[in-house]
């Protein structure tokens, strides 16, 4: 049975990001190695991983994502910092999108504004301090980002689970 997973913000090959906000982290290497492993691990070649935006802006974190040969299906949905062209991020990712429609679920990096979900569940990345459930009485979101979910992905019938018990 094939499982689609979602995650979010992996921010490989980001100068600084276990200096800035991922301090668990000795160093980037140990960061993005540690990052790609715990997503390698939670698929397999039957899957979906589905990747939320600020994967790596860099050519270096395009190769790094390569050599962790994931068995899986690949999708990204691009964030502010994917600013390679996109010929880059399809020399690992099977589908490069803008926004993913995924049964009842809006897959988006940044969240979609409340008057624009239309009856779906908006899963996002983007917000590493919290996320619009925090702010807004709707209760359509869920923060796929790595700091909220164990640095690893999430499967989506998890999303569905929890965001039936805020409802």
């Amino acid at each position: 049975m094939s499982h689609v997973y979602v995650t979010s913000d992996w921010h490989i090959g980001h100068t600084g990001v276990h200096e800035k906000f991922r301090t668990q982290f000795v160093s980037l290497l140990d960061h993005d190695d540690y990052i790609l492993r715990r997503a390698r691990q939670s698929v397999t070649k039957k899957d979906v991983l589905i990747v939320l935006g600020d994967i790596t802006w860099t050519t270096a974190g395009i190769h790094k994502i390569k050599e962790a040969e994931f068995p899986c299906k690949l999708i990204m949905v691009g964030g502010n910092h994917d600013t390679l062209p996109v010929e880059d991020y399809l020399y690992v990712f099977d589908e490069v999108r803008g926004v993913y429609a995924y049964k009842r679920f809006w897959l988006t990096h940044m969240p979609v504004h409340p008057n624009e979900l239309l009856g779906r569940t908006n899963v996002h990345g983007h917000c590493h301090r919290g996320g619009p459930w925090e702010t807004h009485e709707e209760k359509g979101y869920y923060n796929a980002i790595l700091e909220f979910n164990d640095y690893a992905p999430v499967d989506m019938r998890h999303v569905h689970k929890v965001i039936q018990e805020r409802t």
